[in-house]
Parts: C-alpha cells; structure tokens; sequence
C-alpha cells in the first residue's frame, strides 16, 4: 500500500471520530421564553357628560358633515366600525317613571376592525370583570336614532365599561315593515361575526346582550346558531360563554318559532335570559296582524317558559304604543341594570312582584329551566312595579361605580 493510498484510508477511519466530537462540543440553545404580552391600558373614566360608545354596523356609508361618518338604511356586505361620541344632559327625576335624558350624538368617526377590538378591550379594563355591553335596536331605527338609544340605555344604567351599538340595516321608516324584518334576517351573519370578535377576545370576560323588539330575530338566530356550532368546535363553547346576560326586551319574534326551535339553544350555555314583555304592547299587537294574526309575538302577552326570567311591564307607560320603555322607563332601566349585573338579586330590589302562570299559559321547553327555581322553572312570571310616585335614579349602578350626580338629583 502506498503512501497516499494510507493516508486516504485513515482519514476514513478518522472523520466519523472527528464530526463526534466536534458535534460533543456545539453551543447549546437557550429556548427563548415567549414575549410577554401586556393587558391593555384601561380608558380614562366616562365623563357622563360626554359619554363614548362604539358601533358596528352593515348599514350602506355615506358621506357625513365636517368628517362626521354617516349610515343610511340599506345593506352593506362590509360592516363598518367607529366610535359615537355624545352629549348627555337631563335625566333628574321630575317625580314620574319617565326617564327623560337628553342625547345628542356629536361625532361619528371610523376605525378598522382590529383597532375597534382594541378599544373595545381598554373600555372593558375599566371594570374589574373586563365588561362589554352589547345594545341591539328594534324596527323603524336610524342610524342616529339607533345611537341616541344605546347612549340613553348606557348612561341610564351607569354602565362603566365598553357599551357597543350593532346597528343593522333598518330603514328607519314605519312603512317599511317588511323590508327591515328581510334585513334582520340577513344581519344574523354579520351579528355571528361580531359576537365572535368580541368573545374571542382574551382582554374581554364578560359580555351582557339587551336587544330591542325586531333586532332579537337577527340576535336569538345568531346566537343560538353559535351555541350550536360551538359545541361541535374544538375549543368548545368558552369564547361564547362569556355572554353572561341576555335581555329580550319586546321581542318582535314569532313565539311558536321560539319556542320550538330557539329556546332550549338560547339557555344552553347558562345565560341569564330575562324576557321583558308587555300586554300593553300596540306595536307588537300590529305585527302580529302583519304576519295574518295568528302568530303570537314573543313580547306581547306574558307566558311561562322555563329557563327564562319571564318579567311583566304592562304597568310601564311611556310612549302611546307601549313599546319604547327599553330607555325611557327608571323603573325598567333600574331592572335592567341588574339583570346585567354579575352576582344581581333583581329578586331582591322590591321591583319585582311574583305571578303564577295558569296552566293554559305554561309552555315546557324541554332540557330548560330547573323546577325547583322559582324564577326560571316555567310556572311564575314577575311583574315590574312602577311606583306611583316615580323611581329616582338609582345610585349605584351595579359595575363598580356611582352614576353621574347630575342624573340622580
């Protein structure tokens, strides 16, 4: 063998020795420990005076005065997202259930999807449980009238946290029955995806939901297809379970409908589901006749179902059709604020009277509602008292914090 050929065979011999040994002495890699993400900031405190709220909305955009974002009544594939900054003046008890808070609505401005979550989440962080409001208008609504609500309902239960107006394309007429009940129907997608935002969300723990008249057939459809979804995810149903609260003030909905199909999902989750409803109520008398006369709607004569707080506002006089008592009643606004509340015994205010249902007026909904609770086993109702001489301005309203002196004077 020569020389060469001796050196080629020992350098063969040697490599795997040597990539052994080099590989013994690599630098080891310290895993680098995620970033560590920061809650954020909470917002400065609500000047009551002018209170700020957020929007979501597929209604068509317009162009608005001085920079100000302006909705019309049709339908927009894109929703859009912004902030309503408001005036709120009034609101002292002149002796009466009329709550008469004066709003106007200031400015409209647009933001993007992720930085309208972004608020969302430093409004919320003014609370302790990380709180969002959820306000859903009913029929015959404009964008600013539907506005002008949400803020009256806000600053009328004193809620400290994010309150959020999902505005669907209503338009704002009273002649157009039809054309906002089709639209309802078509804002349960963009409804889907809104709660989802805000669900999802790890800087949001709790979400309260109070919905006025026809906006609860676009809001029990989205919801109860979500509770249906989540449950075959595989996260599950935790993002959705943070809607503690759900408020159903003067549904417009076909209660058979309810009933047989929305109820059992609508509980399922362990919501509070408060039923407002009213026989005083001459809107939802009209609606009924619109759909042939036969089709009772959910808000207007009371019943017992299980699982729901079944609550009677007959009494409440506000407005000739008996219907818009969702912001103009204290009585209503001071229930409400503690039907949203976490850890509220509505029970326990002296608002509340209990009724029992007779048996012609008990509708079972199966796997809803325990019997041995009185107030959701489907056999008692509770009726709202308005005081003859007014209810003033609750003082403390249930988040954390007190109302604004000039509305409890």
């Amino acid at each position: 063998m020569n020389t060469r050929t001796l050196l080629r065979t020992l350098a063969l011999v040697l490599l795997p020795l040597f990539v052994v040994a080099c590989a013994d002495k690599a630098p080891i890699v310290v895993p680098v420990p995620p970033p560590v993400v920061q809650a954020p900031a909470a917002l400065p405190p609500q000047d009551w005076r002018k209170p700020v709220f957020y929007y979501a909305t597929n209604r068509n955009p317009r162009e608005g005065a001085n920079g100000s974002a302006q909705f019309g009544g049709y339908r927009s594939r894109q929703m859009s997202y912004g902030e309503l900054r408001t005036t709120a003046s009034g609101g002292q008890s002149d002796g009466s259930d009329m709550y008469r808070v004066n709003v106007s609505l200031d400015r409209v401005t647009r933001m993007s999807r992720a930085s309208f979550v972004a608020e969302l989440e430093r409004a919320a962080a003014r609370t302790p449980g990380r709180e969002v409001l959820l306000f859903i208008h009913g029929f015959d609504n404009t964008f600013e009238s539907a506005a002008k609500t949400a803020a009256r309902v806000g600053v009328g239960i004193g809620f400290s946290g994010a309150t959020v107006l999902y505005s669907w394309p209503s338009e704002g007429s009273t002649t157009s029955y039809l054309t906002d009940r089709n639209n309802a129907y078509f804002a349960v997608h963009a409804l889907k995806e809104l709660l989802t935002d805000i669900t999802a969300s790890p800087w949001v723990g709790r979400v309260s939901v109070a919905v006025h008249s026809m906006g609860n057939e676009a809001f029990i459809r989205a919801y109860t297809e979500l509770a249906g979804e989540c449950k075959g995810a595989q996260a599950g149903c935790a993002d959705l379970r943070k809607v503690r609260a759900i408020v159903l003030a003067a549904p417009d909905v076909d209660r058979e409908i309810f009933l047989d199909q929305h109820a059992a999902k609508l509980t399922s989750l362990d919501a509070r589901v408060v039923l407002y409803a009213s026989r005083a109520d001459m809107a939802l008398a009209a609606s009924a006749l619109m759909q042939g006369g036969d089709y009772e709607r959910l808000g207007k004569n009371v019943v017992c179902i299980p699982g729901l707080h079944v609550t009677d506002v007959s009494n409440v006089k506000t407005d000739v059709l008996g219907h818009s008592w969702i912001s103009q009643s204290r009585a209503v606004l001071q229930d409400l604020r503690c039907s949203l509340s976490e850890g509220c015994d509505r029970y326990a205010t002296g608002l509340l009277k209990e009724m029992t249902c007779s048996p012609s007026v008990r509708y079972p909904v199966a796997g809803a509602g325990a019997p041995s609770s009185r107030a959701t086993g489907g056999t008692s109702y509770w009726q709202l008292n308005v005081p003859n001489g007014g209810s003033g301005a609750p003082t403390s309203a249930g988040f954390g914090f007190s109302l604004p002196s000039f509305l409890t004077k």
